[in-house]
């Protein structure tokens, strides 16, 4: 009798021992859930040459029909869609007094608008969708912010569930205002060759931070994957993107309520002539930022 309870008490301890292992063995789930790239599915659709290593799909609506079939398509590995509705709800004003040159408007019928593109979309869920993206730097663009609330509060009673993103431009961070309604927040600040360690954008990180309304929502890093002539002409070598690139993974997984790593841009000359996007970098920068998306997606 005594040997059978010291044989069990053995038994016990060397499962223990294995439950433990096993435990300690586990991959612990990463805050940071995704990564992708600007402009992946926007007039021409580039999904099927980086759908090894993303697994967020960023994609325009071109006019107010059924996205079923695209979404259909870009979810094929596994991966989720960030889709634009700017075009639903603001008019880009030409305006000299704002500093980007536009000012945004809330288009009269953008009521109307989003709800025959809601019908016609009803299909999109957060299984599918990780979020909305309704007004690209809304501050930078003079847009009142009881504009950029309306527009929340409208898709979300029709999406509830669905995040909504905004993204703000590096010197306006101060004027936004956000809501409960958005999920994810963040800025962009290109040019920037060590995030993690440059004063200037930490002080932004903690800017953007502070306009978080509660707990739950989360932040977003946008990093680079384009070269400009303006680069070239400051002295900088095509090659910085590899280290600058490191440094925004770095920066994600070093802050916890990051959420997603969005890389800016994947085509050419899509903001100007001389910006040459992910595909016209070299092989050394292409594969350093894949390398990212792979650790980051599996």
């Amino acid at each position: 009798m005594v040997m059978k309870v010291k044989h069990l008490i053995i038994l016990i301890l060397l499962c223990l021992t294995c439950s433990n292992n096993e435990h300690s063995n586990r991959i612990p789930e990463s805050h940071l859930k995704y990564f992708g790239f600007a402009i992946t599915d926007c007039g021409t659709n580039f999904t099927n040459q980086v759908d090894d290593f993303v697994n967020l799909i960023d994609m325009c609506p071109e006019d107010l029909n059924s996205l079923e079939s695209r979404v259909t398509e870009n979810i094929l590995n596994n991966n989720k869609v960030i889709i634009h509705l700017q075009g639903l709800f603001i008019n880009a004003i030409l305006d000299s007094n704002s500093p980007s040159g536009f000012r945004y408007e809330l288009l009269e019928n953008y009521q109307t608008l989003f709800n025959i593109w809601a019908t016609n979309n009803g299909f999109l869920s957060s299984e599918i969708v990780a979020a909305f993206d309704f007004a690209d730097e809304p501050a930078w663009n003079q847009m009142n912010m009881n504009d950029l609330a309306t527009i929340a509060e409208t898709i979300k009673t029709r999406f509830p569930d669905i995040p909504l993103m905004v993204i703000e431009a590096p010197d306006a961070i101060d004027q936004l205002e956000i809501t409960d309604n958005i999920d994810w927040i963040g800025f962009d600040r290109y040019g920037t060759i060590d995030p993690k360690n440059d004063l200037e954008y930490l002080q932004r990180l903690e800017l953007i931070k502070s306009k978080r309304t509660n707990a739950n929502q989360k932040l977003v890093i946008i990093m680079e994957s384009q070269w400009l002539d303006f680069y070239t002409d400051a002295g900088l070598d095509e090659s910085v993107l590899i280290s600058m690139a490191n440094s925004y993974y770095s920066l994600a997984k070093s802050e916890n309520d990051v959420i997603a790593l969005i890389s800016y841009l994947l085509p050419s000359g899509f903001d100007t002539p001389d910006q040459r996007g992910f595909f016209e970098l070299s092989p050394e920068i292409q594969i350093a930022i894949q390398n990212i998306g792979n650790e980051i997606t599996n």
